[in-house]
């Protein structure tokens, strides 16, 4: 990846950060699921995990606030930190609605696509309605002009789906990894996408995952070549985003836990 190209990289990656924090902290999240009282012996399995992991993205944001520099390492594995926090709260809120502990031990991808199920059915749901898009097989036609995803200028919705986008792409890539083909040239790999394809489905709740999984790969490179001010910046909005996701969740935990109680 050349400096042009690392640019561009992180032009993307911002702007779709800034999306996403934007909209995330002027929304809510409700549960249209009816639960009956019931004990929930096991409700602080994850508690600790989630405070030591939000102390960690707290404090790191406390370093970059008061220097920059250091956001060039920690831009690096905020994303594996951020979705874990995610992670845990999203596996404590499926406790608590189907109230048994084999939830704790559920795959990170099966949790995930349950709350991308459970958006598509409308059991939980945000208040701005672009939130809850549900992405399947046409996203990957989808294209904007050249250039859109580099503009702050575009509306919200087009920033949101090409964000979206991406972060399935990220999803593709990632199955295709696991199933281990090269390229789509084999007509039996080119069915078996084709078969992939008629049952995808993406999210938000999706997207802090396939962030981490990239982060791992050379999509993350954009940090080696943009400015220490820039990769601040990219940490703040990172950050905000998975804070108020983080919050948003916490308020639908607290509703939950009313509702059981």
């Amino acid at each position: 990846m050349n400096v042009s190209q690392e640019k561009e990289a992180y032009r993307t990656h911002y702007n779709y950060a800034e999306c996403l924090a934007d909209l995330i902290s002027n929304s809510s999240l409700s549960c249209n699921l009816k639960l009956k009282q019931k004990k929930l012996p096991d409700l602080k399995e994850k508690e600790n995990l989630i405070n030591l992991t939000k102390k960690s993205l707290e404090d790191e944001y406390k370093i970059v606030n008061m220097d920059k520099e250091y956001s060039y390492a920690s831009t690096s594995w905020l994303p594996i930190k951020s979705y874990y926090l995610i992670f845990n709260r999203l596996l404590t809120i499926e406790y608590i609605i189907k109230a048994q502990n084999n939830i704790f031990k559920c795959s990170h991808c099966n949790c995930i696509e349950e709350f991308t199920r459970k958006l598509a059915n409308s059991e939980i749901s945000f208040s701005d309605p672009l939130l809850n898009t549900i992405y399947c097989g046409p996203v990957f036609d989808y294209h904007d002009v050249p250039g859109a995803n580099l503009s702050r200028r575009i509306s919200k919705d087009r920033r949101y789906n090409l964000a979206m986008a991406k972060a399935s792409d990220y999803k593709l890539a990632d199955w295709k990894r696991k199933k281990s083909i090269e390229d789509f040239k084999k007509k039996v790999d080119q069915e078996k996408k084709k078969e992939y394809l008629e049952t995808f489905k993406f999210s938000i709740f999706e997207f802090p995952y396939y962030m981490r999984i990239r982060s791992n790969y050379r999509d993350f490179a954009f940090i080696e070549g943009v400015s220490i001010g820039e990769t601040a910046a990219y940490f703040e909005c990172y950050y905000k985003f998975t804070m108020g996701f983080y919050n948003l969740l916490n308020k639908l935990q607290n509703s939950l836990i009313k509702m059981r109680n």
